[in-house]
């Protein structure tokens, strides 16, 4: 299953150099950002720091969404030939790479000593959950919260719905 995350984490990350519109880039950022997510729970104990994760990057595209989509003017979605043929030949190298090895991509040294100590999950789960809001880093999502509300704001204000949107439309 690792292995899959890994070939759609490669082939989105081609993909997204191959863009040229923001609302496809979007796109190719929201899947990515849900590809992390799938490989972060699948690798902790818990899928909560990768539904915090989600929740947020969904929040932040919602807004960059809602901001593109006043400022830019529709372009046709154009994908060059060439520029897929090169792709599919690095997947292919790609994936050729990641099946000849006998390497297990889901855990690392540290994953599998923290496994090998047996602690219980309740325990494992109410630790990790406490770490989010300690004092370290309730200050980093006190500022990410901050943020993400002052730029709800400034995109609201910006895009006024009496004055319609932006761009100009003839």
């Amino acid at each position: 299953m690792m292995k899959i995350l890994m070939i759609i984490s490669f082939i989105n990350t081609i993909l997204f150099y191959s863009m040229k519109t923001p609302l496809s880039m979007g796109l190719i950022l929201l899947i990515q950002t849900l590809n992390i997510t799938l490989i972060s729970g699948k690798m902790s104990l818990n899928f909560w720091f990768s539904y915090i994760l989600f929740l947020i990057m969904l929040g932040g595209m919602l807004i960059l969404f809602i901001y593109v989509s006043s400022l830019s003017s529709n372009q046709k979605f154009i994908l060059n030939k060439n520029y897929m043929i090169m792709n599919l030949m690095l997947l292919l190298i790609f994936i050729l790479m990641i099946f000849s090895t006998k390497l297990n991509l889901s855990m690392n040294l540290e994953m599998k000593k923290l496994m090998d100590l047996e602690i219980d999950q309740n325990f494992m789960l109410k630790m990790s959950l406490n770490k989010l809001y300690n004092n370290p880093t309730n200050q980093i999502m006190i500022m990410l919260m901050n943020y993400l509300l002052l730029t709800l704001f400034i995109v609201v204000k910006i895009t006024n719905i009496n004055m319609g949107s932006l761009r100009k439309s003839f």
